[in-house]
């Protein structure tokens, strides 16, 4: 029961900060560490949870999805591509130089990761950093130029790193240089797609061959719960996400995030003295 209660909280946890721009992986390793996962189970049963806000996606933007199957929409499959390219590099290459496991590891990372995030979130209210030509309109999904959605794609590799949210730090990049607020919004999290969608692929060939190590830890029913709470959560997490962008209150989350990020460095500073 314990473990199902573990599971229950992270999962809700994960709903909540996935599409929240206060980054859930940072949380789920603050909860991992309080919980005393081991470092792998918890890399593992985070990567599951995912899966649920995937599924959230999926069914959020099911119109958008469908439409990209139309010839006129195939130009927005390329920016998606682009966009996704650094990420896969990047997360590939910590996963084999094993830079992964410490990163995940590391709190004073999360708490600076939870600071560079906040700071993210407030350069969205410094309009003169918009890069936008006098008069110029923020440009619509459709509109989208090929730097930008690469540029989106470079800072969404930089947030594999704790701490930093993935949708903050990319739907902030996306209105600076100068998309429209829910077209950075959209994007991001069809970027998130391939993202969250690869990891959890490996996770789950990982787990029928026998080598995961959330099978080890973690009943089937606890999964199937975990993963079914956090699709849920996360639904309700987007919605949520998608007004604070239309009404331009991103940098709400900051004031969250500092303190969160203060506290936890306060933490790493005051333990690192006991010892």
């Amino acid at each position: 029961m314990e473990q199902f209660l573990k599971v229950t909280l992270l999962a809700i946890l994960q709903g909540l900060t996935e599409f929240l721009p206060v980054s859930s992986s940072g949380h789920l390793e603050l909860l991992s560490t309080f919980f005393k996962f081991q470092n792998s189970d918890s890399m593992t049963l985070s990567i599951m949870l995912h899966g649920g806000s995937l599924a959230a996606i999926v069914v959020f933007y099911f119109k958008t999805l469908w439409s990209l199957l139309k010839k006129e929409n195939f130009r927005l499959i390329g920016l998606i591509v682009l966009g996704s390219i650094p990420a896969g590099i990047f997360g590939v290459t910590l996963k084999v130089t094993g830079y992964d496991a410490m990163l995940s590891s590391s709190l004073p990372v999360v708490g600076f990761g939870f600071l560079i995030t906040a700071a993210l979130l407030r350069l969205t209210t410094k309009t003169k950093l918009i890069q936008l030509a006098p008069g110029e309109a923020p440009k619509k999904l459709s509109e989208m130029t090929f730097r930008q959605a690469l540029t989106i794609g470079v800072v969404q590799a930089i947030a594999i790193v704790p701490g930093i949210s993935r949708s903050g730090s990319t739907i902030s990049c996306g209105i600076i240089t100068g998309v429209e607020r829910e077209a950075a919004a959209t994007f991001s999290f069809l970027l998130a797609l391939p993202a969250i969608g690869g990891a959890v692929l490996l996770e789950l060939y990982a787990l029928l061959k026998g080598s995961g190590t959330t099978a080890e830890v973690f009943t089937l029913t606890e999964l199937v719960w975990g993963v079914c709470l956090s699709a849920a959560v996360s639904f309700g997490a987007l919605a949520l996400l998608m007004n604070f962008v239309r009404k331009g209150k991103l940098a709400y989350f900051a004031w969250y995030l500092n303190i969160l990020g203060g506290a936890v460095l306060i933490y790493c500073v005051t333990n690192m003295f006991k010892h």
